[in-house]
């Protein structure tokens, strides 16, 4: 049995997809309300339940989204985590939600890490990344929250071609932050992500080579997702007299009370394991191929023995220079990006650049851009077709179709069923509702029309592009919508005196 065969090194959830933000990146695709068919808190506490059931000391847990803490069970689900045994980690969005009374809450629960997303050097190049101005704001403050409550850190950066030329300049930040771990993602077209803003395999290539020489020196530890190439990297830089990484990945899973390192890359199946906010397991949220769901199959089980999971878990199975490569059995090459560039989750790995048998250190920074390709998925794997990345809300592949029904006439929409969808959408500056903060101006509902007047903030609030769409998005949704219709005005001007908590 191979090192993760019997238990993943990390669990994934995604407690929802709703988020503040409108990241160019977002794997999720995330929405601006939760989607009525999240996992419920009672639901949530049975896979909490699964993940203990892996071993003894069980996989880390780590919460996502969208943005969790738009659930207000969370300090409830890390609270029952704590009490079965399993380390809980935590990645908030740069928003207003993360408050510190809810981070103390949190710690206090017995959150283990929070690990926040840092994509820029300034707050231009963050923002304009997350897509909200003020993201980065917020980001900092969570930070200090953070420190100030004594929650350990853990930095997480997208490297694409939009940030690779500012890692640099994060460095030093990071390093003042004092982060317990800087962890480099490795951007994957998947969801809003675009093959064109990926880095190429010579890129890819460079930036493991700076970031393992800054590793070989810096305070804080560094490890890629989908780039497990980098073990290859460090092997090689050992192989020709390079000092070890200041803090060398340790064997084993999390223990209670402390997050370890493993002893080799954690790959798509192949120590991680990712469940969606509707319950679908798969190998990770960067390779959406759903084998089952925590509502109806074993999470424990599937990860075991589905046929995908120990295929990605076989190193044997691995095609083209994956498979012939000395490094396979540690590093095994992406799966994701294997999968977005060809269909098939057993390829060659295009953004690995080594050649198998070949060594050869490269160094500094390099911006180019790699392609990738939809392609069906291969025969020998389940069938069905191929799912649409970034997920949605569709069912395992292969389900059956159903049989046509004529439809049942819708029911009327009503504005109380309105406002309670406008609730939903956050205003990501200040953490509250368009209706808590009043402003939504006028509601009409006309048969199937609903006519929405709003305002927001300022003339020149940063939101007045996104606003409207997520307001519509919100509504749209809703039983007997046949259209939604918003308009943004500003007389009589917005004031702080207009919201209405509570």
């Amino acid at each position: 049995m191979t090192a993760f065969g019997h238990a993943p090194f990390i669990v994934i959830w995604e407690t929802t997809r709703a988020c503040a933000l409108a990241c160019v990146h977002c794997r999720a695709q995330a929405i601006p309300h939760r989607h009525p068919g999240e996992l419920t808190t009672e639901e949530g506490g049975r896979l909490i339940d699964r993940v203990a059931a892996f071993g003894d000391p069980p996989p880390l847990l780590v919460l996502t989204g969208g943005d969790p803490m738009r659930r207000p069970d969370l300090v409830e689900l890390v609270g029952h985590a704590r009490r079965r045994g399993v380390v809980v980690s935590l990645t908030p969005s740069g928003t207003g939600a993360a408050t510190e009374e809810r981070l103390r809450a949190l710690r206090d629960a017995g959150l283990a890490r929070l690990a926040v997303s840092l994509d820029g050097a300034t707050a231009e190049a963050h923002d304009a990344f997350r897509g909200v101005r003020g993201s980065h704001r917020h980001t900092m403050l969570i930070l200090e929250r953070a420190r100030r409550l004594g929650l350990p850190l853990q930095i997480n950066t997208t490297v694409c071609r939009q940030t690779v030329e500012g890692l640099p300049a994060l460095v030093p930040q990071i390093e003042a932050l004092e982060p317990a771990l800087w962890a480099l993602f490795f951007l994957i077209p998947v969801g809003r992500a675009h093959a064109h803003q990926a880095l190429a395999a010579d890129g890819i290539e460079r930036v493991l080579h700076w970031a393992a020489a800054l590793a070989e020196a810096a305070p804080f530890a560094v490890k890629t997702t989908e780039a497990p190439h980098y073990w290859r990297v460090l092997a090689t830089r050992r192989l020709l007299g390079g000092p070890p990484p200041a803090e060398r990945p340790r064997s084993g899973r999390p223990a209670p009370g402390g997050i370890g390192r493993a002893d080799r890359a954690v790959t798509d199946g192949n120590g991680f394991v990712f469940v969606d906010h509707l319950g679908q397991i798969c190998p990770s949220g960067f390779l959406p191929l759903a084998v089952g769901n925590v509502r109806e199959t074993d999470l424990v089980a599937v990860y075991r023995e589905a046929p995908l999971f120990r295929a990605l878990r076989d190193p044997a199975r691995l095609g083209g220079r994956c498979g012939r490569c000395e490094y396979r059995e540690r590093c095994g090459g992406s799966r994701a990006r294997a999968y977005a560039a060809t269909g098939d989750p057993l390829g060659e790995d295009p953004g690995c650049a080594y050649e198998p048998g070949r060594q050869g250190p490269a160094t500094g920074l390099h911006p180019e851009i790699a392609g990738a390709s939809d392609a069906g998925a291969p025969a020998d794997l389940p069938s069905g077709g191929r799912p649409g990345i970034g997920g949605g809300s569709g069912g395992a592949a292969g389900a059956a179709p159903r049989t046509a029904e004529a439809p049942a006439p819708p029911p009327a929409v009503t504005p109380e069923a309105v406002r309670a969808a406008l609730r939903t959408v956050i205003d990501p500056e200040l953490g509250l509702s368009v209706v808590e903060l009043g402003l939504v101006y006028g509601l009409v509902v006309e048969g199937g029309t609903v006519r929405i007047t709003m305002t927001l903030t300022a003339p020149g609030c940063p939101l007045h592009e996104v606003m409207p769409k997520w307001i519509a998005e919100s509504v749209r949704p809703l039983p007997g919508v046949d259209a939604v219709h918003v308009a943004v005005v500003f007389d009589p001007p917005w004031t702080p005196a207009r919201i209405a908590v509570g």
